[in-house]
């Protein structure tokens, strides 16, 4: 009977880590899939905005030429545009993974567990919220996505519960059809997914600054910059496990470059 009992026992320790194991794979592809298809993305053709004629280097966004000195990525929205019709932007951090475009679609379900053409999956995409003006010309901007284990789509933000790395990256570049800006980061803070929702308009300039000294008093980091009535801001929010629901919110005043 000994024997039986040991030889169930190893079958079922046998079969756990066949299971385990293939789990395993099975993640590992899944994430593959995603980022070859970031990959081959992030490589749509861009050049230095300086640079006007056909002598045009072709670089991917956060790339800088050796020339010129002054240079700003160029993405061709009009190109991205007949394959992914619902992009609106794209988001850049450099030195991070955090380089994606920005989708929108009629719900903020949609790209939740969809890549940009469409297609299911996880990882889902960078999303812009639907209730927003797709020029990111309200007040408050809210730019949805996941944190995944291997760091991709907004897992790197997690990065800014450490000062230095606020101190290393208080800048994010986010490009879109109508101009380009710098997202100048001021805040971050973990909040809840419904009771804590960033708002997306204030009724006061009062309310406004208000919902500002809320967020810089519970900032996960100390920033200098001060925010004024006339400023927007976008709110990047991903998921964080500090409890359940909870998200953590970095948000930064966008100005146009």
């Amino acid at each position: 009977m000994k024997k039986v009992i040991l030889k169930i026992i190893l079958g079922v320790c046998v079969l756990a880590v066949v299971v385990f194991a293939v789990l395993i794979v099975r993640e590992l592809y899944i994430d593959s899939q995603s980022r070859s298809f970031y990959d081959e993305f992030a490589n749509v053709e861009t050049r230095p905005r300086e640079q006007e004629d056909s002598t045009a280097v072709s670089t991917s966004p956060g790339t800088t030429p050796d020339e010129p000195e002054e240079w700003m990525p160029y993405v061709d929205f009009d190109a991205l545009r007949e394959l992914y019709p619902e992009i609106v932007g794209w988001i850049l951090l450099d030195d991070t993974p955090i380089n994606y475009p920005i989708m929108q679609a009629a719900d903020n379900d949609f790209f939740l567990r969809r890549l940009p053409d469409g297609s299911s999956h996880r990882v889902g995409s960078i999303f812009l919220d639907y209730r927003n003006e797709s020029g990111f010309s309200d007040k408050s901007i809210l730019i949805y996505g996941h944190h995944t284990r291997t760091g991709e789509m907004f897992g790197a933000l997690t990065g800014y519960r450490n000062q230095e790395f606020y101190d290393a990256n208080p800048v994010i570049d986010i490009f879109t059809p109508e101009g380009d800006f710098e997202l100048i980061l001021f805040a971050g803070h973990v909040a809840h997914s419904v009771h804590d929702h960033p708002p997306l308009e204030f009724e006061t300039d009062e309310d406004f600054l208000d919902y500002i000294d809320l967020i810089k008093n519970k900032s996960v980091f100390t920033s200098n910059f001060e925010v004024t009535a006339s400023d927007r801001i976008i709110n990047l929010v991903t998921c964080t496990y500090d409890f359940n629901d909870a998200r953590l919110i970095i948000v930064g005043v966008i100005r146009e470059v």
